[in-house]
């Protein structure tokens, strides 16, 4: 069977007599002028992710300027005391200035040849996001080939940096992003609230099933 008898079968499955050529346009995102006060402010929005990520459980820590990143990364490496540590590849390293920071520890930077294999031993993991949503303290990732998705998920604790001016007021502002952008998206958009939490087995729940029992974010105010 072939690629256009395949899509033809799911769409007769569908109702439709033949598979569509063109992308459905759909708006895919929430309204976003809702009747409650939109924070607009980035004082604003801040507090309100810090807020709501702490209530989740994570730990929310900012800083003035990005020149104080690495300080504050050292601090939380030498707290948390792992073996290795895992990092998105690219200019990753050199833009956060972390090259001395991540020189004692065994260091896996994600590229085309160290994938998920090589994250079965990370326990620590440092990226960047693509947004941030004050109204659920949710951090946002795309996935690129220097940028993979397991980088966030697989080791025990997460720590993500961010821009202050990427936290967004609530998920719908971010879903219209996304939604203008559908043609360029990656294959994954990641939406990360707080520690992985799972509560499958008898609603007893449980930290750390799905993804990191631990989240750090370091919010730098004026980038």
């Amino acid at each position: 069977m072939n690629e256009r008898d395949f899509l033809t079968k799911i769409a007769n499955r569908l109702g439709r007599d033949y598979a569509t050529q063109t992308v459905p346009v759909r708006n895919a995102f929430m309204n976003t002028n809702g009747s409650a006060h939109v924070l607009e402010s980035p004082h604003e929005l801040t507090a309100q992710f810090k807020r709501e990520l702490m209530t989740l459980g994570g730990e929310v820590r900012l800083v003035s300027d990005w020149s104080a990143v690495p300080t504050v990364i050292q601090e939380w490496l030498s707290m948390l005391n792992p073996r290795r540590v895992g990092v998105w590849g690219g200019d990753f390293i050199k833009e956060y200035a972390l090259t001395d920071v991540l020189a004692p520890y065994e260091l896996t930077v994600w590229g085309r040849e160290c994938g998920v294999d090589a994250y079965q031993h990370v326990e620590v993991s440092i990226t960047g996001c693509s947004y941030a949503i004050a109204e659920t303290g949710t951090i946002v990732l795309m996935s690129t080939p220097e940028r993979g998705r397991s980088v966030a998920v697989l080791p025990s604790v997460h720590i993500v940096l961010i821009n202050q001016d990427q936290i967004r007021p609530r998920m719908g502002d971010v879903m219209k992003n996304l939604s203008a952008q559908r043609t360029a998206l990656p294959s994954s958009v990641h939406f990360i609230s707080g520690p992985s939490r799972s509560s499958d087995i008898e609603n007893d729940q449980t930290i750390g099933i799905h993804g990191p029992a631990a989240v750090f974010a370091l919010i730098v105010e004026n980038h």
